[in-house]
């Protein structure tokens, strides 16, 4: 396991001057909807971009150095909410948040 304040993973954050950021996981049994709210929340990220369309954030994971994020899903196929550890994220894991607009 892991003392509660050892859980730091890297977060990179598309579009901001956040390119790698260490990040204390309060919660790892958060959900990941929740975990993306607290980063918006904390990093005070836009709800809307330049054009007015509202963005969703999503949460990927980067397993290999260059590769494209693997994006934690939301919910399982039983719908299940998901959390960091159902994913296995450890402690020192380089997580990516990822913004996409969504055109109205």
């Amino acid at each position: 396991m892991y003392e509660d304040d050892e859980f730091i993973i890297t977060l990179t954050i598309d579009g901001t001057e956040y390119e790698e950021v260490e990040v204390k996981v309060t919660d790892p049994n958060k959900t990941i909807r929740d975990q993306i709210t607290s980063i918006v929340s904390v990093f005070e990220l836009p709800k809307i971009d330049n054009g007015g369309n509202p963005i969703q954030y999503l949460l990927g994971q980067i397993m290999e150095e260059g590769e494209e994020p693997t994006i934690l899903e939301f919910e399982d196929e039983d719908g299940r909410e998901q959390a960091l550890v159902d994913y296995n994220i450890q402690p020192g894991d380089h997580l990516h948040l990822i913004s996409v607009p969504i055109a109205g």
